[in-house]
């Protein structure tokens, strides 16, 4: 891995980190929760599709930084 790349994973890292990514993660799955005990909302392919989003996009982050997190240092 080159050094820039190297950098621009740490930048991208670092943003990930400290923007309000896992905040509004978490406040959007709280109200698919919520909204999930209605069954009307709960069958709507709208909701389906956003939590289906929401849980990729959580696999996807844990899985990149436990990727990132098992490199080994140069």
């Amino acid at each position: 891995m080159k050094i820039s790349e190297a950098g621009e994973i740490q930048g991208y890292l670092a943003f990930v980190a400290d923007s309000d990514l896992f905040g509004w993660l978490a406040l959007l799955s709280f109200f698919l929760l919520a909204a999930a005990i209605f069954p009307a909302a709960r069958n709507s392919h709208l909701h389906r599709v956003m939590t289906f989003s929401v849980l990729v996009a959580i696999v996807a982050i844990h899985g990149f930084g436990s990727w990132y997190g098992n490199l080994r240092l140069a």
